[in-house]
């Protein structure tokens, strides 16, 4: 997933604090004639978390937000798929993060399937590319205190955003 992406923003104060988990693997098995036959399955590593700020990363990693010594990854299982309106396919899940397993409903956009152009290194191989924004509120699944958003210092809601080009044989 060398050309995938896993970002997150959260407000802060009165701007954005934006983010990154470097480390992610994934399984896909999309059934572009039958869409909703389609399975996701997703595991970030919750200790690759990167803001740009070492110590604030420090701190999302400890018992306060992440918890990554009890809690090391992020799991997404889809359940359910629909194909909806313009293409977007809804993709319900169950996503677990610290000791939380919740429902979520990503909407996952198709951006499209191409032969691979690399066509003499990697003869018969397509490019799949996905694209998913979506909210979740982290009071949900026990990342951080509601004290931090009565303070002023921090929203409830996480904005995510996945981009993945993948490799279909």
């Amino acid at each position: 997933m060398e050309h995938s992406s896993v970002g997150f923003r959260i407000r802060h104060i009165v701007g954005y604090v934006p983010g990154v988990f470097s480390r992610f693997s994934g399984q896909v098995e999309y059934d572009a004639a039958s869409p909703e036959k389609s399975q996701f399955y997703f595991l970030i590593d919750s200790s690759s978390v990167h803001t740009g700020v070492p110590a604030r990363d420090d701190h999302l990693r400890s018992p306060d937000f992440l918890d990554v010594e009890k809690s090391p990854r992020m799991i997404f299982a889809s359940r359910k798929v629909v194909l909806e309106e313009g293409g977007v396919l809804a993709v319900t899940g169950d996503l677990t993060i610290r000791d939380v397993t919740a429902e979520v409903r990503v909407p996952l956009r198709v951006l499209g399937i191409a032969p691979h152009p690399f066509t003499d290194k990697m003869p018969g191989t397509r490019v799949l590319g996905l694209h998913a924004a979506f909210s979740i509120n982290r009071l949900d699944f026990h990342v951080g205190s509601e004290e931090w958003t009565r303070m002023g210092v921090m929203g409830e809601t996480i904005d995510l955003t996945i981009d993945m080009e993948l490799l279909q044989r």
